[in-house]
């Protein structure tokens, strides 16, 4: 059968044609690779005739080994291999010249420093002088084991920093690993469980979901495009892809978030729905417009704004109810839907972690973050439409609620917080934001198996 891109892929049994789409698309967007750590190594092209040849040869991870490894660990624990995958944002393609397959494409074209509207006040001042000279290439290694891990990286970081050989000029290379709470859910340094908010676009994990109130499913067109590096009459298919390297003032967070708890006057174990306002959801993942009994695991995914239409329960600028509405918005569910991203974030930097309750000790305020990594369609309408009309603005999703405390980057209104549960009334006006930093980021293109060997 053809694979039918209005609709999420059937997996369950993977036939002939399945096969070949899925063999030349890349690892990692329909599905995470779930390894523990990451490196990211950007690189400038300086031969482009050498820089083609490595990248020709470079072992690309692709979505039929993966899923064939997901299906060999629920069966036998064993994981996977090496993940291993190749981007290139548009100064890269005119680097290799290929820059004009990929005119027309808004905000990639002219690259994400070029774009103030998703800037921390618009400007690139607070980004790390690595993440300013140009990044042409990206590659990501992934993989489960520490020290192994370490070897790959280190050998790939030798071959590519041998300019005469590899053609490209190493300009960074950025780390990150996972940390997990007690019930094994992966956990953000502000201490809450994330990525959990996701939209499916596979059969297989559609069918673990609970899908009675809030319905996950996406099609793959939302994630994925017509590869122009493709050969004449080939098909293939890529992904836009945004990195955004966001570093958490931790220290900071969880101060404020006690004044929060103070101001509103929550006094013992309801101290901690001051956080869950800002998150949207308690620490473990519990959404705020459910009760704390609801909670399980995996963490519940199936829940709307339905009931909650005065912002009484998760206030409006809540992050979670702010970067997905779920129907509330004035665009409506499908809407709503089609502006999702596939997020495969991770964090990086080192914490202190309690080795029994898995509780993150310390409290840095510089140094840790998270490694923001998102495929999309458009970048257009689905990132930058989220950070700037979302996110961003402060009269979404009605006049007057300010920006998203978490990652909203500009505004000065101060936000809502109601003291009682389920109510608005003697709502506290209070400005919760500044406690993460854009550090740099790009956008690229995630080009199929045979656009790599075509560049």
């Amino acid at each position: 059968m053809t694979v039918k891109l209005t609709q999420p892929l059937d997996d369950v049994v993977i036939g002939t044609q399945e096969k070949s789409f899925l063999r030349n698309l890349q690892a990692n967007i329909l599905k995470g690779h779930g390894r523990e750590h990451v490196a990211l190594l950007f690189l400038e092209i300086r031969n482009a005739t050498r820089a083609r040849q490595f990248l020709h040869g470079f072992p690309v991870s692709d979505a039929y080994t993966q899923l064939q490894e997901v299906r060999q660990f629920k069966a036998t624990r064993a994981p996977g291999g090496v993940v291993r995958l190749v981007f290139l944002s548009q100064s890269g393609m005119a680097a290799l010249g290929h820059d004009a397959k990929f005119q027309g494409f808004g905000a990639f074209s002219a690259g994400m420093a070029a774009d103030p509207q998703v800037l921390d006040d618009g400007a690139t001042d607070s980004w790390q002088a690595e993440l300013t000279q140009p990044l042409h290439v990206l590659l990501l290694v992934a993989y489960h084991d520490e020290a192994d891990f370490a070897r790959i990286v280190g050998k790939l970081a030798g071959d590519v920093g041998d300019t005469a050989a590899s053609g490209f000029e190493l300009r960074f290379v950025q780390e990150g690993r996972a940390y997990k709470n007690s019930d094994g859910e992966g956990i953000e340094h502000f201490g809450y469980v994330d990525g959990r908010s996701q939209p499916l676009m596979l059969k297989t994990e559609l069918a673990g979901e609970a899908r009675t109130v809030y319905d996950p499913e996406a099609p793959l067109a939302q994630f994925i495009v017509p590869d122009p590096l493709v050969p004449a009459g080939t098909a293939g298919f890529g992904s836009f892809f945004v990195f955004r390297k966001l570093e958490q003032n931790v220290a900071g967070f969880k101060q404020a978030e006690q004044a929060l708890a103070d101001t509103l006057g929550l006094v013992g174990a309801d101290r901690e729905r001051a956080g869950a306002q800002v998150v949207g959801r308690f620490e473990d993942g519990t959404p705020i417009t459910l009760d704390r009994q609801e909670m399980g695991v995996p963490v519940r995914n199936d829940f709307d704004y339905g009931a909650d239409a005065s912002g009484g329960k998760c206030p409006f600028q809540g992050h979670i109810r702010k970067s997905n509405p779920r129907g509330s918005s004035p665009g409506g569910l499908d809407f709503d839907k089609g502006v999702q991203m596939a997020r495969r974030g991770i964090t990086y930097g080192c914490r202190l972690q309690d080795p029994d309750s898995k509780e993150l000790i310390d409290r840095p305020n510089d140094g840790v973050g998270l490694l923001f990594m998102s495929y999309q369609a458009s970048i257009e309408k689905q990132f930058h439409f989220m950070q700037t009309q979302w996110v961003n603005n402060e009269g979404f999703p009605q006049g007057g609620v300010g920006i998203d405390p978490i990652i909203g980057q500009v505004g000065t209104l101060p936000q809502s917080w109601p003291p009682v549960y389920d109510s608005t009334a003697g709502a506290v006006q209070k400005l919760f934001r500044g406690f993460v930093a854009l550090k740099g980021g790009e956008y690229f293109f995630t080009p199929s198996i045979a656009g790599i060997k075509n560049l």
